[in-house]
């Protein structure tokens, strides 16, 4: 089995590789401008493989560049689909979307089966990539994730956990944030990675599923964590910044369907993931 991967330079990228090594897979890396068609068709028609994981992206949603998330993630993907149709038809695709498409509203734990209400461009142009990527379907076998959010070493310190994290590691007097009690559904990338191992390799995956642990934890426990590993208690500002009006208390993913297709797959305990982060050893497992 050969398995290409979009984005294997990425935070996600490189660790969905080393899952697939674990795993016995060769991982062949296709590295392409998914704006510039040529370079993506020239890419996949050279690239020898049997599935693809689709992990690039255009994903901060602070950006202000939002053209792009539709030029990567909508168009580009289909760019993709279309070369990967001609190249290796029926061959299973797995693409990553995002629990973001479920939108405001939403609250407690959300199935796949929940309504969709985008709130953003990197939202809009996730969901418009899954229903686009609907029609490669008599051709392709279309498998779509929403990952909720996850975190580990490498993540960009524009993200929460890594923020605070650092913010630890600092020994900061003062860390300011927004809400701190609401719960949220925080994975672990690693986690995450052997998920799209696993989606990629099983028998019959679901055509839909989302990736997520299926617990909550609230901010203020992450700094409570953090503050017994580091024995540092600094002092927690709420900036009206960083705080959002109709916050919901409690939002995380169902994540029934992961484990019914993976019934070996667990997420790892979020104590686990902020002391791997902490320490700050990327070769630890």
């Amino acid at each position: 089995m050969r398995v290409a991967l979009t984005g294997r330079g990425g935070f996600t990228g490189r660790f969905v590789a080393a899952a697939l090594l674990r795993q016995g897979v060769e991982c062949v890396p296709i590295e392409a401008n998914l704006c510039d068609r040529h370079a993506v068709e020239r890419a996949v028609g050279e690239a020898d493989f049997d599935r693809i994981i689709h992990l690039a992206a255009s994903a901060f949603v602070g950006t202000a560049d939002w053209r792009g998330f539709y030029e990567v993630n909508q168009l580009g993907t289909q760019t993709l689909l279309d070369a990967v149709a001609r190249a290796r038809p029926g061959a299973r695709c797995i693409l990553a979307s995002s629990a973001q498409v479920y939108g405001p509203g939403a609250e407690g734990l959300i199935a796949e089966d929940a309504p969709t209400r985008p709130a953003n461009h990197y939202a809009i142009s996730k969901l418009a990539m899954e229903q686009g990527a609907a029609l490669w379907g008599d051709r392709l076998e279309i498998v779509v994730t929403r990952p909720f959010n996850y975190t580990g070493i490498g993540q960009g310190g524009e993200y929460l956990l890594p923020k605070i994290v650092n913010h630890f590691r600092r020994r900061a007097d003062v860390i300011e944030l927004g809400n701190t009690w609401v719960k949220r559904d925080f994975g672990d990338v690693r986690a995450v990675a052997d998920a799209y191992a696993g989606l990629v390799l099983t028998d019959a995956p679901p055509a839909l599923t989302n990736i997520a642990t299926g617990i909550v934890w609230s901010i203020d426990e992450i700094l409570a964590i953090l503050s017994d590993l580091s024995g540092h208690r600094p002092e927690i500002r709420v900036n009206p910044a960083f705080v959002r009006a109709n916050d919901v208390a409690v939002l995380g993913g169902d994540a029934y369907r992961l484990r019914a297709a993976l019934p070996g797959w667990a997420p790892r305990d979020l104590s686990n993931t902020l002391a791997w982060m902490y320490a700050g050893d990327s070769d630890r497992d």
